[in-house]
């Protein structure tokens, strides 16, 4: 196989570097450039979801303040059906304080209702009072008042067949008996969109009298909408779970006929805009299961554009989404310019490419080689090696080559240490043999497994092997163990060896041998297991002493 020069490489690796570069930057020019310009877009449609949510629920806040309120005074009954004059001065106060609430109001469990709401009819103002007589009957009266309160017509209403004991906001919050929010709902009296916070009214029992209600006209939601700065054909809309549509950028008003008498909230499909159809339908989720733990991003195709959109949940008393969608091509638009300076910037990288590759060729070539010569010195054990450690202008290549003269010299020195140690073990391990071969008593040492480490020569003679014998394994000679009396042969687990194997300390264990050559011999054994410096085990010991003279042979 051919092998290319430093120089050569050089040269091919700044040619190759040149055309990988502009390829590489003209190619990902648009794209890097796509993704950036999309990330910045979610990013910034998700900033102002939270702003608008963040704005949104501080118009819903006053509302549960100013219910909490009403309930703690009539409570202590300093609002109160027994003071109607009083309770709806009150409510006109709580009107003036919050302009974001559309309406305050109280109904008992008998069917009287006293409400004060902002109209745009008769007057700026509306009371409405309905009484349930003892005598069974039903007296509603309406009045409307100007901006200075003051009376503008009166008029009674005996058609009026309202009732506030049937009103989700007051089923609702008798049966859980705490401050509720209704989802949105079209309100009897002015028939638009809105929600209401309520919270029963208890007597010093604890027993239900009845529930103030502070009503919110969600029509200024779709007015926040309406003040988002992202794109030129973005839009917005409000969710519930449902897929009622409670607030929309692009479309007046929330509701539409269903009937002669009654009204409801639209829902996606009957927007009339397919592209917030679609920016729905992306969740790829059903009416009733529009809900998120935490904002999402999607895309979606519509009308051969790509649009991208993002949902994002309101707090936990509204479960609402708030939903963002802008086509991709109203932040597409600046690629081009990113191209063009992409184009500049490939032909300024490309030239200086040549330039550093010249004097990058030149500067590396010459201390390379004469480290790759040393290299191979080294490889073939000539430690004795010339370097010249400065010989370069780089300064990673002189590091690298002061830290191959350092390796050499370390090398050098560890090999001497390493022929002193090994001639310094090889005497201790000389000596210790010579120390224990001469021992008069057996010496066997194993490992775990029971392999043979070690046995000197005593060992083998009462075994009835030649002195320099080599055993893989205690119990591979044809040698057998009895009791003293030689009765009885011990079993494998009654051998000293492997009684210290299994952790025993073995003390002068009297044991008849009967060697490979049929000989017995009294002996008296000793032995214990063996621990390194951390307490783990490594093997054991054993050392026999013959006690009596050989015995004779036996089968």
């Amino acid at each position: 196989m051919m092998r290319l020069s430093i120089s050569k490489t050089l040269a091919l690796g700044i040619i190759g570097l040149q055309v990988v570069t502009v390829a590489v930057i003209l190619i990902s020019s648009y794209v890097s450039t796509e993704q950036v310009l999309i990330g910045h877009a979610q990013k910034l449609m998700r900033n102002l979801s939270r702003e608008v949510i963040h704005r949104s629920e501080e118009f819903l806040s006053p509302a549960r303040s100013a219910v909490s309120l009403t309930q703690n005074l009539a409570r202590h009954q300093v609002v109160s059906a027994e003071k109607p004059r009083e309770m709806e001065q009150y409510f006109f106060e709580q009107l003036l304080l919050y302009p974001h609430i559309a309406g305050i109001y109280y109904g008992n469990l008998e069917g009287d209702f006293y409400f004060v709401r902002r109209s745009q009819e008769v007057g700026a103002y509306q009371i409405k009072r309905i009484i349930e007589t003892e005598i069974g009957e039903r007296e509603v009266t309406n009045r409307w008042f100007d901006e200075q309160q003051v009376l503008v017509q009166s008029k009674q209403d005996p058609g009026d067949d309202f009732d506030p004991r049937t009103r989700p906001w007051f089923t609702k919050a008798v049966s859980e008996r705490k401050q509720v929010w209704t989802d949105p709902y079209l309100f009897f009296t002015s028939k638009t969109p809105g929600i209401t916070v309520a919270s029963p009214v208890f007597n010093e029992e604890g027993g239900v009298t009845g529930v103030v209600g502070v009503d919110i006209d969600l029509s200024a939601l779709s007015d926040f909408l309406g003040y988002l700065e992202l794109s030129e054909h973005s839009s917005a809309l409000i969710l519930n779970n449902n897929g009622d549509v409670i607030a929309y950028r692009q479309a007046e008003g929330g509701s539409q006929p269903v009937t002669s008498t009654s009204r409801r909230l639209l829902r996606v499909g009957e927007l009339g805009n397919p592209a917030a159809e679609a920016a729905v339908a992306s969740l790829n989720r059903s009416p009733g299961w529009y809900v998120l733990n935490r904002a999402e991003n999607t895309s979606f195709g519509y009308d051969n554009k790509v649009f991208h959109a993002v949902f994002t949940p309101f707090s936990d008393n509204w479960p609402w989404l708030l939903g963002i969608y802008v086509p991709e091509d109203d932040f597409l638009d600046e690629i081009k310019q990113n191209q063009r300076l992409n184009l500049l910037l490939a032909a300024a990288i490309t030239l200086a490419s040549l330039i550093i590759g010249v004097m990058f060729a030149r500067s590396l070539s010459r201390p390379i080689k004469a480290l790759q010569k040393n290299v191979e010195a080294v490889k073939k054990g000539q430690l004795e090696v010339d370097i010249d450690a400065g010989s370069s202008m780089f300064h990673d290549i002189e590091e690298t080559t002061r830290a191959f003269a350092g390796m050499v010299a370390f090398l050098n020195e560890n090999q001497q240490k390493n022929e002193q140690l090994k001639r310094h073990l090889t005497q201790q391990a000389s000596f210790m043999e010579a120390v224990l071969a001469n021992i008069d008593s057996g010496v066997v040492v194993c490992d775990l497994e029971g392999r043979f480490i070690y046995s000197n020569r005593v060992m083998n003679k009462l075994r009835g092997l030649p002195e320099d014998a080599r055993l893989e394994r205690f119990e591979d000679t044809p040698f057998r163990l009895f009791d003293p009396e030689g009765e009885q042969p011990l079993d494998k687990q009654q051998w000293p060896i492997f009684r210290a194997l299994a952790g025993e300390t073995v003390t002068n264990q009297d044991v008849l041998i009967v060697s490979a050559l049929g000989e017995r011999k009294r002996a008296q054994v000793s032995g214990r297991p063996l621990y390194d410096t951390q307490g783990e085990k490594l093997g054991a010991y054993i050392l026999v002493h013959q006690v009596t003279s050989s015995l004779e042979a036996v089968d």
